[in-house]
């Protein structure tokens, strides 16, 4: 991604805002993207990382694996990064074609549905937080290998997260209820660029 001069001088400052935080490089380089697109500082202390979670993010996306959304938004803002770099395909939960359900919505059939197609994808939720509860489902039963879950949507709901963390998949999550399409874009904008860095070309 090119950054326009008026981008550095706002990064700069904000570089300056969230000056003594203790995260990696890495980790730092997603928060100030998230901090960018939303221009909410508080992202510094409430995006948090399994272990693995960059590590595996990143050779997936390195590797071509697919990217699994649940709105048509986080889709239209990942395309220009994808296409600059791994070309990694990109489906939506919202867009597959799934039979009426009374259970569950229709973004996490589409999510269930897509997930049994592809297994290994990384998984992207920033809209709608009872998408997770079939991947979690799944992922118990041993039935798909995500390769990352991010779970960035906002939810007010007694959380189901506990469940990711405490799980072996490598994960991104959002404490608290804040989150959404511009985060959770902004987080896998961050993780395609830091792949094409250690894979690719700088600067895609």
């Amino acid at each position: 991604m090119e950054w326009h001069q008026a981008d550095v001088a706002q990064l700069r400052l904000i570089d300056q805002l969230l000056a003594g935080h203790n995260l990696s490089p890495a980790e730092y380089d997603v928060v100030r993207r998230v901090v960018y697109a939303t221009g909410d500082l508080e992202y510094l202390h409430l995006i948090r990382y399994s272990e693995q979670a960059l590590q595996s993010g990143v050779a997936a996306l390195a590797a071509h694996v697919p990217i699994v959304v649940d709105v048509t938004m986080v889709q239209v803002g990942l395309l220009p990064q994808t296409q600059d770099s791994f070309a990694n395909p990109i489906y939506c939960g919202a867009e597959t074609f799934t039979r009426p359900q009374q259970e569950k919505s229709r973004i996490a059939f589409g999510m269930e549905t897509l997930a049994r197609r592809h297994p290994t994808a990384i998984f992207v939720i920033s809209s709608d937080y009872s998408a997770l509860e079939p991947l979690l489902l799944l992922v118990e039963a041993q039935e798909i290998r995500p390769a990352l879950i991010i779970d960035a949507a906002p939810n007010f709901l007694p959380p189901i997260g506990d469940r990711l963390q405490k799980s072996w998949v490598p994960h991104i999550t959002i404490k608290g209820s804040k989150g959404g399409v511009a985060v959770a874009t902004a987080i896998v904008n961050g993780l395609i660029q830091l792949a094409w860095t250690a894979y690719g070309e700088p600067n895609p």
